[in-house]
């Protein structure tokens, strides 16, 4: 191959250039440059901020929703001021009482809070049928339709004629000539075998033979559940002539003038059954006026005669804090 041959051959050739390498251009950040955004930012926080005030009264308002509706449907505070639960309460015993154990008595429930129906032994805080103003606390007995009846020589109760399971302790009694002090506890003297099945424990004074019987005292006030077998209304029963005839109790049991209970009814007794009066006395409880169920002790006075000089502090019963009540 000659020159002239390589020359056209070599400007035939196509040129082949390399690929164009691209400039990456990376900015400097300068620590000036953060400064100025976080200068920016927080210019742009809003210019409303909450005072220390309202936030401590917006705290407070929440606060006092949340007792409110604590104390409508959840718990209540109560103070015991008699003896007629004693031993299993004492007098000056602070009580929270569950209110949301039994549901409404109208029912309508709360989802969010379980209940159950009112069972025999348990101790219920209601509204006392005559002044509801005041609550009472005392035992449940007699439930609704069933018949009941206290045998007083014996200290025994009867339930739809089956003795009813109870421990009975007998404590020391006081002659009449004597001023005993009502708000010290009970002195168990001695006490009976306890029947099988009983889950709870009643007192009664112990007697000597030459005693006079203090319930010779009561007997003509003890109407209900004493001479016979009581039945216990059920809601919707007929009302008794007792009751029609006596303006105070047919508006505690007949509000509406139908001639029929308005609600079931519960015979209750207090645990110190020689000084209760209780449903014996008075008649039955209707379940509109129950309360709730007392829980626990949360706070315990002494107020006994031998320390009301005493301070606050040293007569605070602070072990029957947490005492559950059974």
């Amino acid at each position: 191959m000659n020159e002239d041959t390589e020359v056209k051959a070599l400007e035939g050739t196509a040129k082949i250039e390399p690929p164009a390498v691209r400039e990456v251009v990376v900015k400097e950040v300068k620590y000036a440059d953060l400064e100025s955004e976080e200068h920016v930012n927080a210019s742009e926080e809003p210019a409303f901020k909450k005072s220390i005030f309202r936030e401590y009264f917006e705290s407070a308002v929440v606060t006092l929703i949340m007792a409110m509706f604590g104390m409508t449907y959840i718990v209540q505070a109560v103070k015991v001021p008699t003896g007629s639960m004693k031993n299993t309460i004492w007098v000056q015993d602070h009580l929270l009482v569950n209110k949301y154990i039994f549901g409404s008595s109208d029912g309508f429930n709360l989802p969010v809070l379980p209940s159950r129906s009112i069972h025999r032994g348990d101790v219920a805080v209601f509204k006392f049928p005559k002044t509801p103003e005041i609550n009472y606390v005392k035992r449940v007995i007699g439930l609704p339709g069933e018949t009941i009846e206290f045998d007083v020589q014996k200290n025994k109760v009867y339930i739809n004629g089956q003795e009813l399971p109870e421990r009975r302790v007998f404590v020391k009694s006081p002659s009449f000539d004597e001023s005993p002090d009502a708000t010290a506890p009970l002195i168990p003297a001695n006490e009976e075998a306890a029947p099988a099945g009983a889950q709870w424990t009643v007192y009664y004074n112990q007697r000597e033979e030459d005693d006079v019987d203090p319930m010779v005292y009561t007997m003509g006030r003890q109407t209900y559940g004493l001479k016979q077998p009581y039945k216990i209304p059920v809601k919707g029963d007929p009302i008794p002539d007792e009751v029609k005839n006596d303006p105070e109790k047919r508006k505690i049991y007949d509000s509406d003038d139908d001639g029929k209970y308005d609600s079931d009814q519960y015979f209750c007794m207090g645990d110190n059954r020689d000084d209760s009066e209780d449903s014996r006395f008075w008649g039955t409880a209707p379940r509109s006026n129950i309360v709730g169920r007392a829980m626990f002790v949360y706070w315990s006075l002494d107020i006994t005669e031998a320390r009301k000089n005493e301070s606050f502090f040293t007569r605070s019963r602070y072990w029957r804090t947490g005492t559950l009540i059974k």
